[in-house]
């Protein structure tokens, strides 16, 4: 009996050492710098979700929330050495009303509340996007290249890996080819969400990218012979700006690229700014 009364005794002393430990440990670091900081700012970063707007066939994507994860971010900045608000970590928290649920909606736009604004590229077979990857890269800027479904794989690997969103074309649709520039784009590339892309109302299309898992977008067309006067018109936080590679939208692409830039909107593929 004394030998039970004794381990009992050693186990209730462990679990007392264990609970004075963490309430030591814990005291600490509140008395730290960098916990204090966190403190201090953690509300400054945090944000509500906002829901997605349906209206009959179209969307605008919500945006998810997020809030600070104290000991999460606290332990990233002590193993960094420093407070930075770049290592902060978050819980998030997802729109009641998402596009994930209706991915069945043609997405108009991107949420206004991000500022921001995306560039998309038509190409078709013969085109040249040389010259306009030269342009994007120097500003770093990043686009959304809607392509055929037998257009070259490698530039479609180049695109993806220098940061560039590449989408499908359901202008020329057929299962085989379709099924084939899907694997390319998500699999073989990497790139983890694929859009399509269609101007008509045709819920069969969208039907088909919907059990492939993948977004339809209906942009904002602008006209091929006056690029820049188009967007100075159309121009509105979270625009799908969608251009048809030409000589004139590689003229003018310098001066839309610093116009929507001087208007207070970030440049982002579509990945970043239509998805929650």
């Amino acid at each position: 009996m004394k030998k039970i009364f004794q381990i009992i005794g050693l186990i209730t002393l462990t679990c007392f050492s264990f609970f004075i430990t963490e309430k030591t440990a814990t005291v600490v670091n509140d008395m730290d710098d960098i916990m204090i900081e966190i403190k201090e700012n953690k509300d400054k970063y945090k944000q509500s979700s906002i829901d997605a707007i349906i209206d009959n066939n179209t969307i605008i994507p919500g945006v998810r929330g997020r809030e600070v994860n104290i000991s999460k971010s606290y332990r990233n900045m002590k193993n960094n050495g420093f407070y930075s608000d770049s290592l902060y970590i978050y819980n998030y928290t997802y729109p009641k009303v998402s596009l994930t649920d209706n991915m069945d909606k043609y997405i108009i736009k991107g949420n206004p509340s991000k500022r921001m604004v995306s560039l998309i590229f038509t190409v078709e077979a013969n085109d040249n996007v040389i010259d306009i990857l030269n342009i994007i890269n120097n500003y770093n800027v990043k686009a959304t290249f809607f392509v055929n479904t037998n257009w070259n794989n490698d530039l479609v690997k180049e695109l993806i890996k220098d940061g560039h969103n590449v989408g499908i074309l359901l202008d020329d649709y057929n299962d085989s080819n379709f099924d084939w520039m899907d694997m390319v784009i998500k699999r073989v590339n990497k790139q983890q969400n694929c859009f399509c892309y269609n101007l008509e109302d045709n819920k069969s299309n969208v039907d088909i990218c919907k059990v492939k898992g993948n977004y339809t977008i209906r942009p904002v067309v602008i006209s091929d012979k006056t690029p820049l006067q188009d967007i100075k018109s159309k121009l509105g936080p979270g625009s799908l700006l969608s251009l048809k590679i030409n000589s004139q939208v590689k003229k003018e692409l310098s001066s839309i690229i610093i116009y929507i830039k001087s208007k207070g909107y970030k440049l982002s593929n579509l990945e970043e700014n239509v998805l929650e």
